[in-house]
């Protein structure tokens, strides 16, 4: 999405600026398999945003 690591630490407080430096180095080590599993899960993402979606919220 372009954001710095600064600002992803910023966004994610849970996680911290090393966490997410070696998130980063992790998925540019295998960013070629990284993206063949997402691409392998968006159709099935996709259904069950759309059941999602169709459904009123519980609770």
């Amino acid at each position: 999405m372009g954001l710095s690591p600064e600002e992803i630490a910023l966004e994610y407080p849970h996680l911290n600026l090393a966490q997410v430096h070696a998130a980063l180095t992790y998925y540019h080590a295998n960013q070629e398999e990284i993206e063949a599993d997402i691409a392998q899960e968006e159709p099935s993402a996709a259904h069950w945003e759309g059941q999602l979606a169709t459904h009123p919220k519980r609770g």
